[in-house]
């Protein structure tokens, strides 16, 4: 479970082949969809999740300021294929913010045809299989030839975050190493800096 930056990449030049289909994508529990800017008090409370900044790299407490703004990068970002942030929902119950999922080009050359992503869900809603079933619809999306049509999705998580590598793996995603003193964290907001070591993590096509 990380967001690197909270949002859509602001540099991100090399969409996606595909774009976002204009009703999100869902299963018959929890549907991925864009940002709304009445999900702004929902998208600020997920932020300031304790556990949620505990695995974030992402130390400046959120306001509701950045997050209406990073609404408004999502919507943008949908229209034109870019990598993006979406709002996992209850399929019954749309309006409800369960939690969030982000891709991003951190290999921006297109000849790599890599995405990494991230993923985090509200207190609430833990427990229940929605990081994994959200990652497996994004990254189904995301190689499928007439989604995304990308070779490989990646992500990584402290390897102390178990919970998180406990959801790559129901989402179909190979542990594939570990990569040391990478990801830095704070405990809690007043803590010292603390590089820890990362699970990598791979999804493909042939």
């Amino acid at each position: 479970m990380r967001e690197r930056d909270g949002g859509p990449q602001d540099d991100a030049t090399t969409p996606a082949r595909g774009r976002w289909p204009s009703g999100g994508v869902r299963d018959d529990v929890v549907a991925l969809r864009v940002w709304e800017p009445d999900d702004v008090p929902q998208l600020l409370a997920l932020q300031a999740d304790p556990d949620m900044r505990r695995w974030s790299p992402v130390f400046d407490a959120p306001d509701a300021a950045q997050c209406a703004e990073r609404v408004a990068r999502a919507q943008s970002a949908a229209t034109e294929g870019l990598p993006n942030s979406f709002a996992v929902v209850d399929v019954a119950h749309p309006a409800v913010v369960l939690g969030a999922i982000d891709w991003r080009n951190d290999h921006p050359l297109p000849q790599f045809s890599v995405l990494d992503v991230g993923y985090g869900v509200a207190p609430a809603a833990r427990g229940r299989g929605v990081a994994s079933r959200a990652l497996r619809l994004l990254s189904d999306w995301l190689l499928a030839p007439d989604g995304g049509d990308v070779r490989r999705v990646q992500l990584d998580h402290a390897v102390e975050n178990e919970g998180s590598c406990r959801v790559a793996l129901r989402a179909g995603f190979a542990v594939e190493g570990r990569r040391e003193a990478f990801l830095p964290l704070k405990a809690h907001p007043g803590a010292p800096v603390v590089r820890h070591a990362v699970c990598l993590h791979g999804r493909w096509r042939p």
